[in-house]
């Protein structure tokens, strides 16, 4: 794992100097809305935005060119959010945030099972100072589906044989139990969550009120998300 994050730090710092900004700079210029808010005030920022988006009533903040010109600098994401990559969920429209708002990590059946999506989460929380994590499964998801399925080797490409059986390990309980897939997906959103626990200095930073994590569902019909916990 050092060694993904390692190479996303190297990233960012190339990035960086060639927009003509040190990493210090960078670090420095806070942006107001992320400095200000801690981590219960931007949940309700999201569910808000959630609301709008429900109603039909987005109001699209944060799109305009005076925007992208502000974020050439450095991001300052309020929130990172780990969601399916299902077309049917568009993060962003979803809570109606804009350019620069939302780190967004999206894998099947959002998943962190690999050192590139938990280095991401890091690099969101450690060096992007978001403050809070939001673990997203929705309706019908169709990588807990076929987890829950009775899979068997061989019938898939072997990628997605591997992808399967990784999503298995968040739900292991529900496997051959397809009947109760709404359950699998708050359970492997659950599942999800303790596995970001697992990290020593999260833990610290939620006990001293510097961080938050919290899971959703999605809704497909309304686009309603229900925050878990």
């Amino acid at each position: 794992m050092k060694k993904v994050i390692v190479g996303v730090f190297m990233l960012a710092g190339a990035m960086m100097s060639f927009s003509g900004c040190s990493s210090s700079q960078i670090s420095q210029k806070q942006n107001p809305v992320q400095e200000n808010l801690n981590p219960n005030q931007i949940l309700e920022v999201l569910k808000s935005g959630n609301e709008h988006f429900v109603h039909h009533k987005n109001s699209f903040p944060h799109l305009d060119q005076a925007r992208m010109n502000e974020e050439i600098s450095g991001q300052h994401p309020i929130a990172t959010v780990i969601s399916c990559s299902d077309s049917r969920v568009p993060v962003e429209l979803v809570f109606d945030r804009g350019i620069g708002d939302l780190f967004v990590i999206r894998t099947a059946g959002n998943s962190l099972d690999d050192d590139m999506t938990m280095g991401s989460l890091e690099y969101a929380v450690d060096h992007l100072h978001t403050k809070l994590i939001v673990v997203v499964g929705h309706e019908k998801c169709g990588g807990i589906t076929a987890a829950i399925s009775n899979h068997s080797e061989g019938k898939e490409p072997k990628e997605i044989s591997s992808l399967i059986e990784t999503l298995r390990k968040g739900v292991e309980p529900f496997v051959g139990n397809s009947q109760k897939l709404d359950e699998a997906i708050h359970y492997n959103v659950d599942h999800q969550i303790q596995k970001i626990l697992e990290n020593p200095e999260f833990k610290e930073m939620i006990e001293k009120g510097e961080l938050k994590i919290v899971g959703g569902y999605y809704h497909l019909n309304n686009g309603k998300v229900d925050f878990l916990n």
